[in-house]
């Protein structure tokens, strides 16, 4: 066991620990507000601290001000152990060097826990002095309880230990926790417990309190396996052989509406669930409550093999608004590439039912991958095209992370380096998450993505933008197609702010994330 640890672990704490949970550039952050309350509710102070937000496609390191500010935060607080929440691996970077200023600062002990270091332990190990590795409410409270009452730390599951020696202690994970309703609701009150860290100084108080949006889980995993995301690891490789798709009970989801209400005034939900499905009669008795006890207009993720008729008129009936839905590319790249299995006709007609029960479509496209052509670029457009208006486009760019399905299989074909994966030499995601029409891809890929970016806008005639698919000289010199993208980006951002603004739900969290002109994205 390492210094820092050791004078915390050796001596029981009659009145802490007193523990700081830190999310990274992300204040909607759940896993910090549910943690938080886990551990007020079995008696320990938790210090929830947002530090920084996302701004548009970019994310500045911290500033000397922001360190200094943390710092501050930490010692007004009294704090024993900072825990971090290090979700991704492109914030490797900027937890360690947070890491190193609250050592060298302070001495406090640290440990991370998220997704990064469930999936490359070994890789974090060395910049921490704790780990903890998946589903972490538990293991926490054992933590706290053990550093509490002074007993040994070694076997607590989920949990690796920093030894100076090298001698690292790493334990073994705990079953999966399958009754979610005992968990307890996310904490958005505690407002003097609550900090955020952006720019010269810190604010007291929940950043997200107040949102128009309420934005709620009611399941856990996902019951598919698309390469490119983390859910497909987790399933076949963390935890192996156990269920990954929990669900909650529909009291227990209504219940944290309720509670969340009687002091936050949001005028709508936004289910941010991998997938909205549950058993038949989750969701029928869902469908029939929600109208009588909640009332407000909701949103949901799906995805395509989900979507009928059926469903989506029960939805609708409810209170259903709006759909966020994963098409991501052509029907070859999708199968080939992202272990995604539906033609293009196929998702058109999910989009004509979503028209046809009067629920706005987000739908959700991957580019700047090494396997799409001039032929699957065509077959996304055409397929977009055919949508029926209105919809948004959200145009991801791919990323590569560490240990997930998608970054093995082509880095065992050779067809991505290393180098390309997110991490500690790369942090692409922090100006390429969503796609940049100024980002230096391949002009045949511009040329495309700036025409199907169009598509989305309904004041932009179809027939003239498909009649700019034959142009020859814009597919070479693609720079004028790329400022009428631009252009008309702006207009329907413009517009859709000044709808928010009149139905009052403009903030200045999205203010501060979107009011970029330099720095624009598609939509």
């Amino acid at each position: 066991m390492n210094s820092r640890l050791a004078s915390l672990a050796l001596r029981p704490l009659q009145d802490g620990p007193r523990i700081a949970l830190v999310s990274l550039y992300d204040v909607e952050n759940n896993a910090v507000r549910l943690l938080a309350a886990l551990l007020r509710r079995a008696g320990y102070h938790a210090v929830e601290i947002y530090f920084k937000d996302w701004i548009s496609n970019h994310m500045a390191p911290p500033s000397p001000d922001e360190l200094r500010s943390l710092v501050r935060v930490l010692r007004r607080e009294r704090v024993q152990l900072v825990a971090m929440s290090v979700r991704a691996s492109p914030y490797f970077n900027i937890a360690r060097t947070l890491t190193e200023r609250v050592w060298s600062d302070l001495g406090l002990p640290v440990i991370w826990g998220g997704n990064h270091p469930t999936l490359v332990p070994e890789d974090c190990i060395e910049f921490a002095d704790l780990l903890l590795r998946g589903e972490g409410e538990e293991a926490l409270v054992e933590l706290a309880q053990a550093l509490r009452s002074g007993q040994p730390l070694s076997g607590i599951q989920n949990l690796w230990i920093r030894d100076d020696g090298g001698e690292h202690v790493r334990n073994d994970l705990r079953p999966l926790l399958c009754d979610l309703d005992q968990l307890p609701f996310r904490d958005y009150h505690s407002h003097d417990q609550k900090y955020a860290v952006m720019g010269r100084s810190y604010t007291q108080g929940d950043p997200m309190h107040g949102d128009p949006v309420f934005q709620m889980m009611a399941s856990r995993g996902c019951i598919y396996k698309c390469s490119y995301c983390y859910n497909s690891t987790y399933k076949k490789e963390i935890y192996s052989g156990q269920k990954w798709y929990r669900h909650r009970s529909v009291d227990s989801a209504l219940a944290e509406i309720k509670a969340a209400r009687e002091h936050w005034d949001f005028k709508r939900v936004r289910f941010d669930d991998e997938v909205f499905i549950f058993r038949k009669a989750w969701f029928q008795e869902f469908c029939e409550r929600w109208p009588v006890e909640v009332g407000l207009p909701f949103e949901i993720f799906m995805e395509p093999k989900l979507v009928n008729e059926e469903r989506i008129a029960a939805l609708a009936a409810a209170g259903l608004t709006g759909v966020y839905m994963g098409v991501q590319a052509s029907a070859r790249v999708n199968a080939d590439l992202y272990d995604r299995f539906a033609d293009d006709d196929n998702i058109v007609e999910k989009a004509r039912i979503f028209e046809r029960h009067g629920v706005y479509p987000h739908y959700q496209l991957i580019f700047d991958d090494p396997e799409s052509t001039e032929h699957d670029f065509r077959a996304m457009f055409d397929m977009v095209a055919a949508f029926p208006h209105p919809f948004d486009l959200y145009l991801f760019s791919i990323t590569y992370f560490p240990g997930h399905e998608i970054s093995k299989k082509l880095l065992a074909d050779g067809r991505i380096t290393p180098y390309e994966v997110e991490g500690p030499h790369n942090a692409r995601t922090f100006y390429q998450h969503r796609v940049n029409l100024e980002y230096p891809r391949p002009v045949e890929e511009t040329f495309w993505i700036s025409l199907i970016q169009l598509l989305s806008k309904s004041f932009v005639p179809p027939a003239a933008v498909k009649a700019l698919t034959r142009s020859r000289f814009l597919a070479r010199h693609p720079w004028p197609l790329i400022q009428l993208a631009h252009g008309a980006n702006y207009v329907k951002l413009g517009s859709t702010a000044v709808g928010m603004a009149a139905r009052g739900e403009m903030t200045s969290t999205l203010l501060r994330r979107w009011l970029n002109f330099n720095r624009v994205i598609t939509s």
